[in-house]
């Protein structure tokens, strides 16, 4: 090949080269980056609809506990409410066995934080419970995480909200409305600080007087209703639309089974499945219950089989259960526990003797608890001495600084 041919293909080879390269470099800079910008920001944003859920679904998965306390800091946030209003504090707390079986059941330990949060009655309890559900709803209950929690609201009053992981309470929040004609408590130390009474009316159904005569104190109380008594459904309704806190009083076998506990009762003899039938047919004359507790019951209550089993009915009704604790022996709060649904037992009966001065010395031993523990569980009955002297000493401990407040509040 002549010497000339070979000196231009060497200029020709390099030159097409380097245009190659240049025209390469002009499309990726101006045709193809611009065109990859543009899809994957649109593939991104889908990518990330779809990784997100997912990523979340995963960390309740792996650590649940953990992420969802995180969740709820920020949901406090997201709610705009200020570190001021919001007071939280570890509770532990032991829980016995009964009286005659101490050395042969080990205590029950209980430990969880506690939210006392002050919220305004403008928002109501819509938002909050809105962020809650909508958590579970799309990322807890997907994940399969074993979290559960329980809602319960009393109108202007409260909001309480348990969550449980495996059964055991982890974490619990009460909302408090602020306001002296709301919740009566205008800041969150005054709640943190008061002494605080919880006072159930048992034996709700037949006299509707007495009723009217504890609505006239505009004070919280908490009304547990026969299922099958005449007026049940109508006062149920009542007081539901006036925003009272009302439970199921579950009619259970006593230790003097001569006695009729009433209708709609739970007895020893019952199995499984009729316990269930029976408490699906008594709540469901109720509908706007939260909870219930026991009428009578010494022998039911004691029977740790069959307690248990009714415990389980209130929980898949998501109730919660408060232990009258009519006999000393009741294994009641304990299956509740165990079982992660929101409990508690009584600690002062006002009227259980008919002496002279009892109901008043009664109230007594309620308000030292109260001012010893901040808090007590009292119950009551609707009857004419019960009422006349409830009517002048609620008044009296309003008086005196102390609050009352719904039974939800006092659960664990």
């Amino acid at each position: 090949m002549p010497e000339k041919k070979i000196n231009k293909l060497f200029i020709i080879i390099p030159g097409a080269v380097i245009a190659v390269i240049l025209s390469a470099a002009v499309y990726y800079k101006f045709v193809y980056l611009k065109t990859a910008k543009t899809v994957s920001k649109e593939g991104y944003g889908r990518q990330e609809l779809l990784i997100k859920p997912a990523l979340k679904i995963k960390g309740y998965k792996r650590h649940p506990v953990k992420n969802f306390k995180k969740f709820f800091k920020n949901a406090l946030v997201k709610l705009d409410i200020p570190k001021t209003d919001i007071i939280k504090r570890r509770m532990v707390l032991n829980i016995k066995a009964p009286v005659n079986f101490k050395n042969k059941l080990k205590k029950i330990g209980v430990s969880f934080l506690k939210y006392d949060v002050l919220v305004s009655k403008n928002g109501g309890f819509g938002p909050i419970e809105n962020i809650f559900g909508g958590e579970f709803k799309k990322f807890i209950i997907p994940s399969k995480a074993g979290l559960k929690y329980y809602s319960y609201s009393v109108k202007n009053n409260c909001l309480c909200l348990y969550f449980y992981f495996k059964s055991r309470l982890f974490l619990k929040a009460v909302f408090i409305v602020k306001g002296a004609d709301e919740s009566g408590f205008t800041s969150i130390k005054e709640y943190a600080e008061s002494p605080k009474i919880a006072l159930d009316i048992d034996d709700v159904g037949y006299r509707r007087s007495y009723i009217n005569s504890l609505l006239s104190l505009k004070t919280p109380i908490t009304f547990a209703i026969f299922p099958y008594a005449p007026y049940s459904k109508d006062i149920d309704l009542k007081l539901h639309k006036l925003g009272y806190e009302t439970i199921m009083h579950t009619p259970m076998e006593p230790v003097d089974t001569a006695l009729f506990p009433g209708d709609g009762a739970l007895f020893i003899s019952m199995d499984k499945k009729e316990i269930k039938r029976k408490i699906f047919t008594d709540a469901s004359r109720l509908p706007y219950i939260d909870g219930a507790n026991n009428h009578e019951g010494s022998l039911f209550t004691s029977d740790e089989k069959k307690i248990c089993d009714a415990v389980s009915d209130f929980k898949k009704r998501d109730m919660f259960f408060v232990d009258s604790l009519t006999d000393d022996n009741s294994y009641a709060y304990r299956c509740a526990l165990r079982q992660g649904i929101p409990s508690a037992q009584r600690d002062v009966f006002i009227d259980d003797k008919p002496a002279d001065g009892y109901i008043e010395n009664q109230m007594k031993v309620a308000a030292a608890l109260a001012e010893k523990f901040k808090r007590v569980i009292v119950i009551g009955h609707p009857r004419r001495d019960t009422v006349k002297t409830l009517m002048s000493e609620i008044p009296a401990l309003k008086k005196e600084g102390y609050k009352f407040v719904p039974l939800c509040e006092f659960l664990r």
